[in-house]
């Protein structure tokens, strides 16, 4: 259960997180891990944000070797070169990091990049692009690469057989892996930061920061369901790790704001749909019409199509999917494979997420992780995290607890961090002894977070709204809901799938699935 606000009043701490994705959860646990005393908060749910937002594929890192860039460049700018091939190894180092340590978090599948006779790919470069990548990675996670013939490609996987034949020359072929649950990685690593003696709170906002004369932050909170409830914390360190919300939060808070941006919020938004059989765990990566990554991912029993890529300025609580973008990746998934002719009525459900890039000359920002020095701009003693996708989350996380180190001595001690995967007891996600232990241990407020990011069941096809009801009245002595909260939260559960992924199961007639008896 967490803890009371009111108990945090007064104390002090080496250093204070906010946001609790990806990346501030791995920063919290290499924080804590290294002896400072370490508080963790999130104005929502733990890897509510970008993180369950995401394409949700451990990307081997092509991408940065991008086919916009002309290799004449290079020459005259050799830093670029330099830059993505470090970017693209970092890539590798983190999908086999991350593959080896938590294999229950992640599932291998093949994958396809077809090389199109007219396409900005020529096989010579997939070919250059791919064994450069598999020299960064290891025998451990293999990228398995090789290039068929179009004919071949197509006789032995279904995915291939519906492309535009008529421009498909040959097709590579390697192994992808992709996250089954981004939202658990993220709470494996605040339970085992927790249990590296960081303390840590969901549903607690950040209202303001106050510079102490001498050196550190007074940090005001307010807890996010229910706001009369406040308490203020001392840090020497405040780490802003806040995503696409970093910088409103630095203008909210304080009145030595800075002016500067920092990032660049990038709208990515994916349909699921249900493919022939044949296709089942396969994927494919591509360029599309415009120039940019376009992706083909297995979800199980079914695929997704995405992301967009643009620009997004608003409250990145706000983003939702549009009609044109909807138009815009069906487009774009006929192109790719067109006998399939997929329309809207195919959509399963679709989400929208905002991922934070780092700013730079480029309107559309950077991927590369940055930790700015808030110091230069009037806030010694802040770090502001950018730039990092989940995929990359430990790196920046062990490179923000060096920082801190630089800044702050621990005043606790220091303990022995583990990546691996945090076990459940009982069978199935929804086991009554799954459900009540993490209703009771995993620091649920909502049936919302127990459903999408406690046990596996709000991403299936049917999002858990046919077991919405039971999984409530299964963990209700646990949470202290009497029959009217139970109401409420089913009802608020409904609200957050139909808001957020607009499934077809809500216009369908939903079935029962029983909570089992293990």
């Amino acid at each position: 259960m967490r803890t009371p606000l009111r108990e945090l009043d007064g104390r002090s701490f080496d250093v204070v997180v906010v946001g609790g994705g990806a990346v501030g959860a791995s920063a919290a646990q290499h924080i804590a891990a290294n002896g400072h005393k370490t508080l963790l908060v999130d104005k929502g749910d733990f890897g509510s944000g970008t993180s369950s937002r995401s394409s949700r594929l451990l990307y081997s890192g092509l991408a940065y070797f991008s086919p916009d860039y002309e290799l004449w460049r290079f020459a005259y700018r050799p830093s670029d070169l330099f830059q993505r091939v470090r970017m693209a190894r970092l890539a590798m180092r983190c999908r086999t990091e991350l593959a080896s340590t938590m294999p229950e978090r992640v599932s291998r599948h093949t994958f396809f990049f077809p090389v199109f006779e007219d396409g900005e790919y020529p096989a010579w470069k997939v070919d250059l692009g791919y064994r450069a990548l598999g020299l960064f990675g290891s025998r451990k996670v293999p990228l398995s690469y090789r290039r068929l013939p179009a004919d071949e490609a197509a006789r032995q996987f279904g995915l291939v057989s519906l492309m535009d034949r008529s421009r498909l020359s040959s097709v590579a072929v390697f192994d992808e892996y992709q996250y089954q649950w981004a939202e658990r990685i993220c709470l494996d690593t605040i339970l085992d930061a927790e249990r590296c003696g960081s303390l840590i709170r969901n549903y607690t906002a950040v209202t303001q920061l106050d510079p102490i004369p001498g050196g550190g932050w007074q940090v005001r909170l307010e807890d996010s369901t229910a706001p009369d409830q406040t308490a203020t914390v001392k840090a020497q360190v405040v780490v802003n790790s806040a995503g696409p919300w970093a910088d409103r939060l630095l203008r909210q808070t304080t009145r030595q704001a800075p002016r500067k941006k920092h990032l660049v919020g990038i709208k990515g938004v994916n349909l699921v749909v249900k493919l022939p059989e044949s296709c089942r765990g396969t994927g494919f990566e591509m360029i599309n019409s415009i120039g940019q990554p376009f992706y083909c991912m297995p979800w199980g029993d079914y695929h997704f199509f995405g992301p967009t890529e643009t620009i997004f300025e608003d409250d990145p609580d706000s983003v939702r999917v549009l009609p044109e973008e909807v138009d815009f990746i069906l487009g774009e998934a006929n192109r790719a494979l067109p006998s399939l002719k997929l329309a809207k009525d195919d959509i399963v459900y679709r989400w929208a997420g905002v991922r934070p890039r780092t700013t730079s000359e480029a309107a559309s920002g950077v991927k590369a992780l940055t930790i700015h020095d808030m110091a230069a701009e009037g806030m010694p003693g802040v770090l502001t995290v950018t730039g990092c996708p989940i995929m990359t989350h430990r790196h920046a996380g062990r490179t923000v607890a060096a920082r801190v180190a630089k800044m702050s001595r621990p005043t606790g001690d220091r303990a022995l961090l583990s990546y691996a995967a945090k076990t459940s007891p009982g069978g199935g996600p929804l086991s009554r002894e799954r459900l009540r232990h993490a209703a009771a241990h995993e620091h649920v407020q909502t049936l919302v977070d127990l459903l999408f990011r406690r046990v596996l069941v709000g991403w299936t096809a049917d999002m858990g709204l046919a077991q919405a009801r039971e999984a409530a009245e299964t963990v209700a002595d646990v949470m202290g809901w009497d029959a009217a909260r139970i109401t409420q939260e089913v009802e608020a559960y409904r609200a957050f799938v139909a808001k957020n992924f607009e499934p077809q199961a809500l216009t369908e007639q939903p079935g029962s699935t029983k909570v089992s008896a293990l």
